[in-house]
């Protein structure tokens, strides 16, 4: 360390060079001599921010070393004459010490909850967020599938009469004891498009239909365009009512994706034959 640095350093902790003793004056003494002095961690607010305080090193007492101490127990003498003298000062660094301490517990505390309150809006923002992409979503779908089913409407094939020949008549039974049925041409109807009819006129998903016949031999689901798509123990082509084997009379029970186990046929208006 240069003299310079030890000089600014004293300046700073307004620590007096030593000094020694010539009769009546005192002359500054060697670079070797000693300089022994007792600082304290002075506490304040810190002007650039109110809520720190700031530890600045203050001097308590200096030693005039004349001598200087030579032993342990001189040493602690003058350590304990100054800690008696200063009672006042040891008090207040004691207290200040706890406020210091007490204060960086809050800040800390006031530190993590506002980390918390951010990390919780974080979330609640993404989640407001993920709710209304799933609610433009779920909107711009069902305004799709309104326009699906107007348009399966219209491309639906007229009703045959009674009694015309080649004709088939497909019951349905819903989940909640309703029914329909309606005639169609055997030969020129397709299984997709009697799910085209369910979703257009009962407003059910044709993706998510699955029909069953009463004796549960036969189960279909809708086929994408294209082969893609599952469609159950029918092949692997969307066939006509004709070719699928069904009666001329046929009732089917309409069920989410799945049949129902367990349930065993119930008697009904229509059988299929």
């Amino acid at each position: 360390v240069s003299v310079a640095d030890i000089s600014l350093a004293m300046k700073r902790l307004k620590v007096k060079p030593p000094t020694s003793s010539s009769g009546s004056k005192k002359k500054r003494a060697s670079k070797d001599s000693p300089i022994l002095a007792i600082f304290y961690p002075a506490s304040a607010i810190d002007p650039s921010s109110p809520n720190r305080l700031k530890v600045t090193p203050r001097l308590l007492a200096q030693h005039h070393c004349h001598p200087p101490p030579t032993t342990a127990e001189s040493l602690v003498a003058w350590m304990s004459t100054i800690r008696k003298r200063h009672l006042r000062e040891f008090a207040k660094l004691q207290h200040d010490r706890k406020e210091a301490m007490l204060l960086e517990e809050r800040n800390k505390g006031y530190i993590s909850s506002m980390k918390e309150d951010a990390e919780r809006q974080l979330k609640e923002e993404q989640e407001l967020k993920r709710k209304n992409e799933e609610k433009e979503y779920e909107r711009m779908r069902q305004e799709q599938l309104e326009q699906r089913r107007e348009e399966l409407l219209e491309a639906l094939s007229p009703e045959p009469e009674a009694g015309t020949k080649g004709v088939i008549t497909i019951a349905l039974r819903f989940k909640d004891g309703s029914r329909d049925q309606r005639r169609f041409v055997a030969a020129e109807t397709t299984i997709n498009d009697v799910f085209n009819w369910i979703d257009c006129v009962h407003k059910m998903e044709r993706e998510k239909v699955t029909l069953t016949t009463m004796n549960g031999q036969k189960s279909f689901v809708y086929e994408n365009e294209g082969g893609e798509g599952d469609e159950a123990n029918v092949g692997d082509e969307v066939m006509t009512l004709e070719d699928s084997g069904l009666g001329r009379m046929t009732a089917f029970r309409v069920s989410d994706f799945v049949q129902e186990s367990g349930e065993q046929a119930e008697d009904d208006d229509f059988e299929s034959e």
